[in-house]
Formats: structure tokens, C-alpha cells, sequence
């Protein structure tokens, strides 16, 4: 937690997600009985990473400071507010969906009246990466580990069906 605070990581965009104590045990075949040996934690913490730049940076220094049971077990990228591009995405959907029905309508020699039903399905779904970065730091060149975002695709479905006028 300390490593991501230092990072610049923001308190209120870390959380945890899960966490648990376990017994960890083994069996006594001389005493006839189970054993406990130990615990083992599970710390699960989601931490969301505002500057780009520095990703690569905090999760090496994450994996350094857990050590050896450190997992950081994915990656996601997001847009905080995708509100604004819905906007855009709408104004696409709903030109696409008044040239293809006008297409359609003038293949079937009828002329298109105006929507008579209206729905929209907002797609947004996170680009996310799967890899388990332990491991990946231990003995290896002071490297930064390169992370690259790429681009995000938010995507929006509109149904319209347009009345035929005759």
C-alpha cells in the first residue's frame, strides 16, 4: 500500500476487494492429528493508476516492496467519464440507422416516415489484460515495465424502426 501511496496513487482510488485469513496445516502421523503450521493471507486490492506514464513504474515497485507472494494479477484500462463520447456515438448510430433504413426503403419503393420507436444499448466494455506480473522483476535488468494502453472502443447500439409512409 505504501509503494502505491508513493507512487502517487491516490488513497481514495485504492480499495479492497477481498481479503482472508487461513489456517494452513498438515498432518502429525505420529500424534495421529492435523497440525496448524501457519496462515496465510489474502490481501486483494484494486488500485486504479491516473498517470499513464507511471503504470509501468508503480507495478515494479508494488512487486519489489510484496516480494515473492506479491501476484498482480491484471490490468484494465478505462475512461472515467465516457459520457461525452456517448453523445458522438449517438449522432453516428442514429445517421447510420437513417441511411441504412432510407436504403432499405428505397429498395422497396416506399418512402421512410419518421422513427416510430427509438432504443438504445450503450457498449462499454473495459480493455482488460490478463498477466501475472510476479516474478517478471526479481533478478532482471533495472527495466521499467512497459505498459501501453492503446486506444479504447466505447460503442453504442441503436434500434429505430421508421414508419412507412405510402
Amino acid at each position: 500500500m505504501t509503494a502505491l501511496t508513493d507512487g502517487g496513487v491516490d488513497e481514495k482510488d485504492t480499495q479492497t476487494q477481498y481479503y482472508n485469513i487461513r489456517r494452513v496445516t498438515r498432518w502429525d502421523d505420529k500424534n495421529g492429528q492435523e497440525v496448524v503450521i501457519g496462515y496465510r493471507v489474502t490481501n486483494t486490492v484494486t488500485a486504479k493508476i491516473r498517470e499513464m506514464d507511471k503504470i509501468g513504474s508503480i507495478i515494479d515497485t508494488v512487486a519489489v516492496a510484496g516480494g515473492n507472494l506479491t501476484r498482480i494479477v491484471g490490468i484494465s484500462f478505462s475512461v472515467d467519464d465516457p459520457s461525452a463520447y456517448y453523445g458522438q456515438a449517438r449522432e453516428k448510430a442514429m445517421a447510420d440507422a437513417r441511411a441504412k433504413a432510407g436504403q432499405l426503403a428505397e429498395l422497396a419503393e416506399v418512402k421512410l416516415g419518421k422513427p416510430a420507436y427509438i432504443s438504445e444499448g450503450a457498449i462499454y466494455a473495459p480493455t482488460v489484460y490478463r498477466q501475472d506480473f510476479a516474478g517478471k522483476v526479481a533478478g532482471a535488468p533495472a527495466m521499467e515495465t512497459p505498459i501501453v494502453p492503446g486506444e479504447m472502443e466505447i460503442s453504442l447500439n441503436v434500434q429505430v424502426a421508421y414508419a412507412i409512409l405510402d
